[in-house]
């Protein structure tokens, strides 16, 4: 009903809510007048056979059309039109009480979240080819995703993850693992490989930043907040954080 209402075009057939007086015989005093909806039967929308057309061009510049356009805005809406909309806005509300959309993964040993925003593709793990004098540091070397080579970052190494390979985390029941995260944020493009997918979750964050520890080592690199998630103490990444500091790595 909401798009109905929105995108009403009228027919022949439809009345209008405005009520004015009319001449014709056995119509009362006062009853609703059919809308012209003449752009759909002989205007641009029609077989294009209206004479006005040679001077308007188009059925936008006609008067009869902003006067057809004018009576839509002033009619009454359709009976239920505003609990439906007020039920529409009150789940959007509800929504966005749920939590912020995020995906949330496993790194080795540490579980995190990051913005669906830029998450632009999870996919199966892939061979990641070596660079020339680069294996060390964040850049693991190229993956190919799709016939293009992105460049493969190591996120535990850049936020000080890399205690193990997550021998000691126990997986949860209808993991998905050994995934490879390709993210775009800014124009830029990396993929990374991660220990465990769990897909899209909502999380509830806090208003105010919270106050971390000094050696917490991925809240000072790109940490937005850290969250409880089924017995889990998962960190939500700042996506611009993040992205800055692969910039920063890969320079």
């Amino acid at each position: 009903m909401l798009s109905d209402f929105k995108n009403r075009r009228r027919t022949a057939t439809d009345v209008s809510a405005e009520a004015a007086p009319s001449s014709a015989p056995g119509v009362p005093l006062g009853a609703p007048r059919p809308m012209t909806d003449c752009w759909q039967h002989i205007g641009v929308w029609g077989n294009g056979s209206c004479g006005e057309l040679q001077a308007h061009l188009h059925c936008r510049n006609c008067p009869t059309y902003a006067a057809a356009a004018m009576r839509l805005l002033d009619a009454r809406p359709p009976s239920g039109y505003r609990r439906e909309w007020t039920e529409h806005i009150a789940l959007k509300a509800a929504v966005a009480d749920a939590g912020t959309p995020l995906l949330v993964f496993r790194v080795g040993d540490d579980w995190l979240a990051l913005g669906i925003g830029v998450m632009e593709e999870v996919g199966e793990a892939r061979r990641i080819h070596t660079l020339p004098h680069r294996r060390e540091g964040v850049l693991l070397g190229v993956v190919n995703v799709r016939g293009e080579l992105l460049a493969c970052v190591s996120v535990g190494r850049l936020l000080g993850l890399e205690k193990g390979v997550g021998t000691s985390a126990v997986p949860l029941p209808g993991k998905s693992s050994g995934r490879l995260l390709v993210v775009r944020h800014a124009g830029e493009r990396y993929a990374f490989p991660v220990t465990e997918v769990r897909g899209v979750q909502h999380l509830v964050l806090p208003v105010e930043p919270p106050a971390f520890s000094p050696g917490d080592q991925v809240m000072g690199a790109a940490g937005r907040s850290r969250v409880e998630w089924r017995g889990r103490n998962v960190c939500c990444l700042d996506e611009a954080k993040l992205f800055a500091a692969l910039s920063r790595s890969l320079a």
